[in-house]
């Protein structure tokens, strides 16, 4: 369970990372976008009878035109802003669209019935519910398809590029407002495919996008700039949140995050992939 669980962070902070590395921004509205996928999910697979494959490539392609509409409201109106205005620009977006989802479906809970099933095996003397498998298979897959993108797409190289020096990547002739969109597009697509995996476990409401928190941690602990840094950070968060919700007790589970944040902060403030920022003074 933790290390499903871990998975699903993992794709959260790697959303957070690419749009960071992009542009220096946080974007805090990362957690709507799982809320959207999940509720994107629950649309085309129980209204409109959509095989769960299929719904997730439409979730996949819905979920990145939100992050595209996100980056043009929130970012790209205040590019030259301080960054503490921008973040809190997505801060309003993410409650925006949160109260939208309300306004629409109200706060009645729903639930997407997952294609596998949830009664657990044993192997090796482990329980592990093919569900969990089964998010456990993906998450790599996606992992993998997007290792591959960064290092032979000719768009994926150009990202890195722009992460690297905006200055550089645009001397080369890369627009790098586009590749801002085109991240934003990324990042939050991710989430949406968070939100699809996550929904037949604990259900749909308006409060998913509170997996932002330890997907956050999860970013934090492997250095804000690191992909499989992000990966590393998600499984030892959900890992390390189950095993207190085991051995503490479950109320221990929901601080859990923030004891890491905090252990992090103070052992090593730059992540476990990250590096110490120097400036000359």
């Amino acid at each position: 369970s933790g290390i499903a669980a871990g998975c699903l962070y993992a794709l959260v902070a790697i959303g957070l990372v690419l749009i960071y590395k992009a542009t220096a921004i946080v974007n805090f509205a990362q957690g709507e976008s799982v809320t959207v996928g999940a509720y994107m999910g629950w649309l085309m697979v129980s209204e409109f009878n959509m095989p769960y494959i299929p719904a997730m490539l439409v979730v996949l392609v819905g979920s990145a035109l939100v992050g595209v509409v996100v980056e043009r409201v929130a970012y790209r109106p205040l590019i030259k802003s301080p960054p503490f205005t921008v973040i809190l620009a997505t801060l309003a977006i993410g409650l925006l669209i949160t109260n939208i989802i309300r306004l629409i479906w109200q706060d009645t809970p729903r639930s997407l019935p997952g294609v596998l099933s949830a009664q657990p095996l044993e192997f090796a003397g482990v329980l592990i519910t093919p569900e969990r498998l089964g998010i456990m298979i993906t998450v790599v897959i996606v992992v993998a398809l997007l290792m591959l993108f960064f290092r032979f797409s000719r768009l994926g190289k150009a990202m890195r590029a722009t992460a690297q020096s905006q200055e550089a990547a645009s001397l080369m002739g890369i627009s790098v407002p586009g590749i801002f969109s085109k991240t934003w597009a990324l990042g939050t697509a991710l989430g949406g495919i968070a939100g699809m995996l996550i929904a037949p476990l604990v259900g749909i409401n308006t409060e998913l996008g509170g997996v932002l928190i330890p997907g956050f941690v999860a970013a934090i602990v492997g250095g804000f700039t690191s992909i499989p840094g992000a990966i590393v950070g998600g499984l030892m968060v959900g890992v390390l949140e189950n095993l207190g919700g085991v051995f503490v007790s479950s109320s221990f589970k929901r601080v859990t995050s923030f004891v890491i944040l905090i252990a992090v902060l103070m052992i090593k403030p730059s992540g476990l992939f990250g590096k110490p920022i120097r400036k000359m003074v």
